[in-house]
């Protein structure tokens, strides 16, 4: 399958999991949802759903992943509170589930913080999606599948700098998106 194909069965699937697992039955219309990253911009290339939430107290957030927990798809979630600056008191639910055959099992990655900080995070995202085309998005998940690892994903946190580099830079030669990754801190293989 070639990553385009790859990226439309993941989005089908991807679709399919919110879906089954109810995330967004589950949360109360007071909870405002939003996809990011590769989900929101469609160039997913391995099995992971990242979402922002409308930041809520331990308690509920522990009452929504007992929730998701029901459905017969997940077999773990996770919980953590943030200690990454940029996502300041932020609280994270993973859940994970075995579907498909992707070499890992599927991820949905629940980001609950405060609503200032979801449009601060989703400012860039929607300016990558703004400039998304076509032949973009074709050159960003041939650039991804090059890369994935020996663990079927992409480099930790390499996303954000792959769109920069293409959306924003105008980088498209592959090494060197590479070296623009590896300058940004990105640890590649």
């Amino acid at each position: 399958m070639n990553p385009l194909e790859r990226a439309d069965k993941l989005r089908q699937q991807a679709d399919f999991i919110l879906q089954e697992v109810r995330l967004y039955e589950i949360l109360s219309p007071r909870e405002r949802i939003v996809p990011t990253g590769s989900y929101f911009l469609d160039v997913m290339i391995y099995p992971d759903i990242d979402l922002y939430m409308s930041k809520v107290s331990i308690e509920r957030l522990f009452h929504i992943g007992g929730q998701i927990a029901t459905s017969p798809m997940i077999w773990q979630v996770v919980f953590e509170k943030s200690k990454d600056p940029l996502l300041p008191e932020g609280l994270y639910l993973k859940a994970r589930i075995e579907y498909g055959d992707w070499g890992r099992p599927w991820k949905i990655d629940i980001w609950s913080l405060d609503d200032s900080a979801i449009d601060k995070q989703m400012a860039d995202m929607r300016r990558f999606k703004s400039k998304m085309t076509a032949p973009l998005r074709e050159q960003i998940l041939n650039y991804k599948f090059s890369i994935l690892t020996d663990t079927y994903r992409t480099p930790m946190h390499s996303g954000y700098f792959i769109y920069k580099a293409f959306l924003d830079e105008g980088i498209s030669d592959f090494q060197k998106v590479t070296q623009y990754l590896i300058d940004n801190g990105i640890k590649m293989g």
